[in-house]
């Protein structure tokens, strides 16, 4: 799967997994299916525990170069793991509130044009995945191709970190799935993909 510059979904290209489709379009849907970030509850909980695993790092390493060592190599070595330990949850949580920036632009993009996209079909030419640990999906990539021959790539992820799919749950290469797109939208602009669970049976 490639890497998308600073920004999961940095392409603005979000995949639906769907039931089934059905054969009329109908409305675009009303906003991204994009995953649930930390509120700001959720934030000020994690900066405290980053605070107090600061401030014993602090602590830990006021002990370091006040009592006696092996030697300065000794010092050095945990003064940088230290450092590495104490820096660490600050840059995820930062990570996660440019993440969480990022995808309510995405989503107040999508509002402002959904009424004006349309639908197109297109075919699944590729198919890449992750695995969490228990051997469930974690996450998908589908590059498709639309009747124009014009192809883009989409990204799915669960709106819950802890609900993976099953590996029949992935839609195969040869799908049939629907593009939400508006015409005179500039390259950046979000899409839809809509994809069927192939498991289920109609």
């Amino acid at each position: 799967m490639p890497n998308l510059a600073a920004h999961d979904y940095a392409d603005g290209h979000v995949i639906h997994l769907v039931s089934k489709l059905e054969p009329a379009p109908g409305q675009a849907p009303a906003a991204l299916g994009l995953p649930r970030r930390l509120g700001p509850a959720g934030r000020a909980w994690f900066a405290l525990a980053n605070t107090v695993v600061s401030a014993a790092a602090a602590g830990a390493l006021f002990l370091l170069w006040t009592q006696p060592t092996p030697g300065l190599w000794f010092e050095l070595l945990f003064t940088v793991m230290l450092v590495g330990l104490a820096a660490a949850p600050w840059a995820i949580l930062a990570g996660s509130i440019r993440q969480a920036d990022f995808e309510r632009g995405l989503q107040a993009t999508w509002r402002d044009s959904a009424g004006r996209a349309s639908a197109v079909q297109a075919r699944v030419i590729e198919r890449d995945w992750t695995l969490s640990e228990d051997g469930s999906v974690a996450s998908f990539a589908l590059t498709v191709r639309t009747a124009d021959a014009a192809s883009l790539r989409g990204r799915w992820r669960p709106a819950d970190a802890s609900h993976g799919l099953l590996q029949t749950q992935v839609p195969g290469v040869g799908a049939v799935v629907r593009v939400w797109r508006v015409a005179d939208a500039p390259a950046g602009a979000p899409r839809v993909i809509e994809a069927a669970d192939p498991s289920v049976v109609a």
